[in-house]
């Protein structure tokens, strides 16, 4: 009996010591958890690298067809899991009083990885915003929504922020002074009279390529965006080809990226360039697309869509804002074909240019702009937009 008794103690305090040893495994790994949560603001390096504003001399006129352009690069980096946080960034036009009349937050600015939490890294993220002038519904200001801004001297303010749980973890503020006055151009000829934003690819070769096109196409920033879209139309139509896959292998190469020299020439482009971005004279902006364009720019050729792409390259580069259109193309024989083609802001209105079938149709000896600043109806005509 002594014996079951001493073997049944014996169970007891084995099984006591298990458990724990369990409990203090499972503390500690609470405390772990609980660690790896906090997220150090120290461990964020964060920056509002550029802010820029798009504005004629005299100042901003707040009128139809008249906007301020806003343009911002932000940069990012951490080691730490933000899971459960938001990468954030707050617009706010403020009077003299430091009362917001304008409000725009843009959520998760880094976008999301697979398991859709927020990417933790990047570089020249730019936010863009062109404000028509008119104040946003419940301004501190007390400003009616539907009445333009008033003259005086206002700020952009950039607020850019991590949250957890709406609780700033971290933030960097910027701002920017304006003038809004009657006196400034107001319409187009306010839009026309503005400064140029350039906005570059962030891509070394080819924002190097861009600029040896834009230099032969004799642009300057200070034209105006119809004789810049105008210059840029013509340049491609003239020197690019229509080429498919089997001629694009064979196609010369009109720029040298390989070389000695050249790698030389790219990299002092490209602190020029970071240079520039740095005293807020241009903005890195471009798609995830915008590396692949290099070898169809260096053989100045492909096919509707690779033309697309870099016409909006070429457009940006000098300051137009520009675009990709989509869907299919109407022969003259009824049938279709899948077709990309192009939309530009020119002077606070869009219009649509097909580069690539003009460049198709000048090689067969017809002149250039017949597909060249069409109105939406127009470009319908031979158009499918999706």
């Amino acid at each position: 009996m002594l014996e079951k008794g001493k073997k049944f103690l014996n169970i007891c305090l084995s099984t006591f010591l298990l458990l724990s040893i369990i409990f203090l495994f499972s503390v500690q790994n609470v405390k772990a958890e609980e660690e790896t949560d906090t997220i150090n603001p120290d461990e964020i390096q964060m920056s509002v690298d550029s802010l820029l504003t798009g504005i004629s001399s005299k100042g901003f006129h707040p009128s139809k067809r008249n906007y301020l352009s806003i343009r911002a690069g932000v940069s990012f980096n951490t080691e730490q899991d933000l899971e459960g946080t938001a990468i954030n960034v707050r617009l706010r036009i403020l009077n003299k009083s430091g009362k917001y009349v304008y409000e725009k937050t843009y959520k998760n600015i880094g976008g999301t990885n697979f398991w859709g939490d927020p990417v933790t890294s990047f570089e020249h993220k730019t936010i863009r915003l062109d404000w028509n002038g008119k104040p946003s519904k419940g301004n501190e200001a007390g400003k009616k929504p539907t009445a333009y801004a008033s003259n005086g001297t206002y700020k952009v303010e950039l607020f850019y922020y991590v949250e957890k749980d709406q609780i700033c973890i971290k933030s960097v503020t910027k701002t920017k002074s304006f003038k809004v006055s009657s006196k400034a151009p107001s319409g187009s000829k306010g839009l026309a009279a503005s400064t140029t934003i350039p906005e570059y690819t962030g891509v070394d070769t080819v924002d190097y390529m861009a600029e040896k096109m834009i230099q032969s196409a004799k642009i300057k920033l200070t034209m105006s965006q119809d004789e810049k879209v105008r210059r840029i139309y013509h340049w491609m139509t003239v020197n690019f080809k229509h080429k498919h896959a089997d001629e694009f292998v064979k196609a010369k190469n009109y720029y040298d990226l390989t070389s000695t020299k050249a790698q030389k020439r790219i990299k002092n482009y490209k602190k020029k360039t970071l240079q520039n971005y740095q005293n807020g004279k241009l903005i890195f902006g471009g798609s995830s697309w915008s590396s692949f364009m290099a070898p169809y720019m260096q053989k100045r050729g492909g096919v509707c869509s690779d033309q697309a792409a870099i016409f909006v390259i070429l457009c940006n580069h000098v300051g137009v804002d520009a675009g990709v259109c989509n869907g299919y193309y109407k022969n003259l024989d009824g049938t279709r074909a899948g077709h990309s083609w192009n939309y530009a802001i020119v002077d606070g209105k869009k219009y649509y240019y097909d580069v690539d079938v003009e460049i198709q149709n000048y090689s067969k000896g017809q002149g250039d702009y017949y597909w060249y600043k069409k109105t939406l109806k127009q470009a319908k005509k031979n158009h499918i937009f999706q």
